[in-house]
């Protein structure tokens, strides 16, 4: 990762340690993509300690943060009240729970980007929407 790039996605949180959303963008693309493939219990299990990890941070800045639009105070009680609660032992809750957290994760960390004003498009055309009755 080039200088710029690290320096422009890096932002420290109010506990003092870096919100790398770059990072943090990947580790959800990775989880919520996990519906498509068959990943194995230790992969799952790699991405919701590192998921778990990017949600505690996010919740806590989240909480600190005085914003002119403050975040949806149930869904940061329903986050807080689920991140004690290790991963599930059985595959079907664990497929349930990683992108659950992934989804979670996404919500404080778009909450956090717009907050400081840090939210960025992705750059390129945005495609047109398929015809009623037509396959794309």
């Amino acid at each position: 990762m080039d200088t710029e790039r690290a320096q422009g996605s890096t932002a420290t949180a109010v506990s003092g340690l870096p919100v790398d959303v770059e990072t943090i963008s990947a580790t959800i693309r990775k989880a919520l993509r996990f519906g498509s493939i068959r990943p194995s219990r230790e992969e799952l299990a790699a991405t919701d300690e590192a998921l778990h990890g990017h949600v505690a941070l996010l919740l806590a800045e989240a909480r600190r943060t005085a914003s002119p639009h403050p975040p949806d105070r149930y869904r940061l009680d329903r986050i807080s009240k689920h991140m004690p609660f290790p991963l599930g032992k059985g595959m079907l809750s664990t497929y349930a729970e990683v992108p659950q957290r992934a989804r979670d994760c996404q919500w404080l960390l778009a909450h956090f980007t717009a907050s400081r004003d840090e939210y960025k498009p992705r750059p390129g055309p945005v495609r047109a929407a398929p015809s009623a009755g037509r396959r794309a």
